[in-house]
Formats: structure tokens, C-alpha cells, sequence
């Protein structure tokens, strides 16, 4: 593919991009985006390294499992460290002081340090003391394995809230966001539309409801492509950021920013101060629903819907009323 076609196709997405955020309102996307951050639960991204333990957990991970033989190098305690600690863990210190010196969990022996089984890194798992009692010089089985790594993970979790140093855990998490946030949102842009139609049918105006109800598939792709952008770019903004109220609102209307800025040049001043004011607006009502959690959410889209069919029932009855006289 040629540059000159690669610049074609960037534009080209972000003329789409453009008109799917002038055609759906705000208030129709910006709650299903919302939605979508607060039922994914996004975490920021941490990963403390073997570098930045403090050296009584550094201590720890020398000595765990060696049975009071030869104390690991610190090349080895390294490497039990990126292998035996959980991604999740390893979001923070206290995630890894949770797993690695806490006295309800062992290092455990794949193959029993009895049996021959060695204390190199690949033969220890992290897991529970019960477990560990109740294996005693059995090898562990996959099972016992993947028991021994869920509990871990639930310890890690709960010492992390908020925070993971699983990468693959956060890319999973923004796209989930971003694609339930399309869904949401093309379901909020249908309703608003829905709504609207209506308001002009119960006015009398069956023309305005057909034209509006002509503009319902559109209204799905835009209200979905809004939505997942905004879904996603929240979710990138509390992973980098870190996630609180925010760091979500500025996520939410970070596109935009980013489109007032890429028209910069084409708009006069008081139209991009214009423009720019109606931003700011809106960071400070994403802020408001963020914080508000599902209340907001729910409110907001309701309003909007509400809303769309009161503006238009009154469009449609002056217009009824003067052709009635």
C-alpha cells in the first residue's frame, strides 16, 4: 500500500470519525461510554521491577523454597520473581509483598524438593499453605497448579485495587470497553432517534417522524462508532493516567480535543473559542457522570431521550396548529 493511499484511508476515518460526533449528541454517547468503563472496571498499568523491591522481599525471594539450603543468586531470585510472582502482583510493591511474604502462602514444589525436585524458578508455584499440607510429597497436578494460581491471583488483586501489571489484562480490558461502549452507544443513538420520531408522530408531523425514522441505521453506525471511541479512549487514559473519576472524564472528551485541534487551522478564532468552550463543557459534565456512577449514566441518557421527544413535539405542534387554522 502507498503512502498516498494510507494518507486516503486516515482521512477517510477521520471524516467518519467527524460526522459520527456531529450527528449523535453528547448526551446520547458520552453515558454509554460511561457505562462501559464502570462495567469493565478498567485498572491503570503499573509493573514495579526486581530492581525496585526493597531488599527484605528481595531477601524473600532468595530463600522461598529452598528448605534451608543454598540461598538463590540474585540472578535466580530474579528470575522466580518474573516467573513465580504473577503479572497482576507485580502492579505494585504491595501486590508482591502480598504474595511473597505472606505466611498463609508457601512456595510450593511442582516436582517435591523430596522426590529430587529443585528450587530453580520453573519448579516453584505460589499457592496456598492448605494446599501445600495437604500435598505433602504428592506432585502437583495441573489442577493443583492452576488452584494454586487462582488463589495467588485473588490475593493480588485485593493488594492491587485499581491497579495490574498485567499488560494482556489491560488490553483486554480497553477493548472490551470500547466495544460494549458501541454497543451501548448505537442502542442510546437508536432511542434518541426513536424518541424523537415519536415526538413529532404525537404532534401530527408523520412526515418529520418518517424522515426521522429514515435516519435510524445511520444513527446506530454513528452512535456505535462514538460510543467506542470514547469507551476506548477512557479506557487508555485511566490505564495510563490512572483510573479515577478524572482521568475518565478526560478520556471521555479527549476526542474531542483531538478533533478541535486537527481543525484548528480551518476555523476562525472565535468559532475554535466557540468550539473550545463547548469541550470544556463537556469534560466538566464527563467529570459529573463519572462520579455519579450509574445514576449519572442512567439520568443522562434518559434526559437525552426524553428530551430529543419533547424538542421534537414541540417542533411539530405550532406547525399542526397553523395548518389546523
Amino acid at each position: 500500500m502507498s503512502y498516498r493511499d494510507t494518507a486516503r484511508q486516515i482521512a477517510e476515518l477521520r471524516r467518519i470519525a467527524r460526522e459520527s460526533f456531529e450527528q449523535v449528541p453528547a448526551s446520547a454517547a458520552m453515558p454509554a461510554a460511561a457505562a462501559a468503563n464502570g462495567v469493565v472496571g478498567v485498572e491503570a498499568f503499573r509493573r514495579v521491577s526486581y530492581d525496585d523491591l526493597p531488599s527484605h522481599l528481595k531477601e524473600q525471594l532468595r530463600t522461598d523454597g529452598t528448605h534451608n539450603g543454598p540461598r538463590r543468586s540474585d540472578a535466580e531470585a530474579r528470575e522466580l520473581f518474573e516467573q513465580g510472582v504473577n503479572a497482576d502482583a507485580r502492579g505494585s510493591i504491595d501486590g508482591v509483598e502480598a504474595v511473597v511474604n505472606d505466611p498463609t502462602i508457601d512456595a510450593m514444589h511442582i516436582k517435591p524438593h523430596h522426590h529430587g525436585g529443585s528450587s530453580d524458578a520453573s519448579n516453584i508455584v505460589y499457592g496456598p499453605e492448605s494446599l501445600n499440607s495437604r500435598l505433602r510429597d504428592t506432585p502437583m497436578s495441573e489442577a493443583d497448579i492452576g488452584e494454586a494460581e487462582a488463589y495467588t491471583l485473588q490475593v493480588a488483586e485485593q493488594a492491587t485495587p485499581g491497579v495490574t501489571g498485567d499488560l494482556t489484562e489491560v488490553v483486554g480490558d480497553t477493548l472490551e470497553t470500547g466495544a460494549l461502549g458501541g454497543v451501548l452507544g448505537g442502542g442510546i443513538a437508536v432511542a434518541h432517534r426513536v424518541a424523537q420520531a415519536q415526538g413529532f408522530r404525537d404532534a401530527g408531523r408523520h412526515d418529520l417522524a418518517e424522515l426521522a425514522e429514515a435516519q435510524i441505521a445511520q444513527d446506530a453506525t454513528n452512535g456505535a462508532i462514538n460510543g467506542m471511541v470514547r469507551g476506548t479512549s477512557m479506557a487508555v487514559t485511566q490505564a495510563v493516567l490512572g483510573a479515577n473519576p478524572l482521568t475518565a472524564g478526560i478520556g471521555l472528551v479527549a476526542p474531542d480535543v483531538v478533533m478541535l485541534l486537527s481543525e484548528k487551522n480551518t476555523l476562525s478564532q472565535a468559532e475554535y473559542n466557540q468550539r473550545a468552550a463547548g469541550v470544556v463543557g463537556k469534560g466538566a459534565l464527563a467529570t459529573v457522570l463519572v462520579c455519579a456512577g450509574p445514576v449519572g449514566w442512567l439520568g443522562l441518557a434518559g434526559y437525552s431521550i426524553v428530551s430529543a421527544y419533547g424538542r421534537a413535539n414541540q417542533q411539530g405542534a405550532p406547525a399542526l396548529n397553523r395548518a389546523n387554522g
